[in-house]
């Protein structure tokens, strides 16, 4: 496979320290999002694109 993508224009093997110097990634950190007591998703923003809550969802009331 490694052949098909060397017959390609302009495509090179990238060496290790090459690779180790690529950033871009996006980190999401999914632990920040949660569920409100009404089933609304609380969090940043992406929370809503990766995290669902229960339509109904109910907390228990502390004392």
């Amino acid at each position: 496979m490694k052949t098909n993508f060397l017959n390609i224009s302009g495509v090179k093997v990238l060496s290790k320290s090459s690779q180790q110097k690529i950033k871009g990634q996006a980190k999401v950190d999914l632990s920040l999002c949660g569920c409100s007591c009404s089933g609304a998703v609380t969090g940043p923003k992406y929370c809503r694109i990766y995290f669902a809550c229960l339509q109904v969802y109910t907390c228990e009331e502390v004392m």
